[in-house]
């Protein structure tokens, strides 16, 4: 069990925008785990429960400077589970494995919208119940490790479910879940002797993205009301963004240790 708060950064106040000016985080955290542990297997769990009282929470939008903006949700929680899981199958293989499942909702919310027709009184939409910006219900990893000699090779495959861009749970303003493989290579070259202080090298290969996965890890939303341009709370102006990450792509390395 444990009790924190946290300040206002500047950029809090700075980057407000249209929202109220901003107050401190308060946050009461209740986990439990276990761990588990035999001469070739490791597992644990570690359950939690978040409650915040005015989180600081992404609104989908960006500063003119391309910052997240954040702003103050009166109550909400995060409730979920960490699960890992690890066994070396052989001297030389070990398969590994973690997950992260969560539920985090809004129980008390009002959103801001910018009004063209009125700078200063912004609209204002509730919300009891909805899910937070930027936060995907399911994180799962998995590993195959290989290490023989000065050999290692590791394939990993990740998976990211659905993220909501604002704090409206609006599958048209939300990523799509993905998943993507990597593969990291190195093999170390240890020397017989030191050469001019040098002891070790290491060579490295990454293979990002082998499937060469189409997606977008991050981006941003941003909405509007106007009576004269028939845009309401019901039928508001948008704009989406949407930052794509790379497609398949390598990169070596060379480490000298001395």
């Amino acid at each position: 069990m444990a009790y924190a708060g946290r300040e206002p950064e500047r950029s809090n106040f700075t980057d407000n925008g249209k929202y109220p000016a901003p107050k401190a985080e308060h946050l009461l955290d209740a986990e439990l785990g276990y761990q588990y542990s035999a001469p070739r297997a490791r597992a644990g769990v570690n359950f939690y429960y978040m409650n915040y009282k005015d989180q600081f929470v992404q609104t989908g939008e960006k500063s003119d400077i391309g910052e997240n903006l954040t702003t103050n949700i009166a109550r909400s929680y995060r409730m979920g589970a960490e699960i890992t899981a690890a066994w070396d199958a052989l001297s030389c293989l070990t398969l590994e494995a973690n997950a992260a499942l969560s539920t985090n909702r809004i129980k008390d919310f009002d959103e801001y919208i910018d009004n063209w027709d009125d700078d200063k009184h912004p609209a204002v939409v509730h919300y009891d119940n909805s899910v937070l910006s930027f936060s995907p219900s399911a994180i799962l990893n998995g590993f195959i490790n290989f290490h023989y000699k000065s050999l290692e090779a590791v394939w990993h495959t990740n998976f990211v479910s659905r993220q909501y861009l604002d704090n409206t749970e609006n599958k048209d303003r939300s990523l799509p879940r993905y998943s993507q493989t990597d593969i990291n290579l190195s093999y170390n070259i240890g020397l017989h002797r030191t050469i001019l202080g040098l002891k070790q090298i290491f060579l490295g290969l990454d293979l990002n993205n082998i499937f060469n996965n189409h997606y977008a890890a991050s981006g941003w939303a941003y909405t509007a009301v106007s009576q004269s341009a028939h845009y309401t709370p019901q039928n508001r102006y948008w704009q989406l963004g949407f930052m794509p990450m790379a497609g398949f792509n390598m990169m070596g390395s060379i480490t000298l240790r001395f």
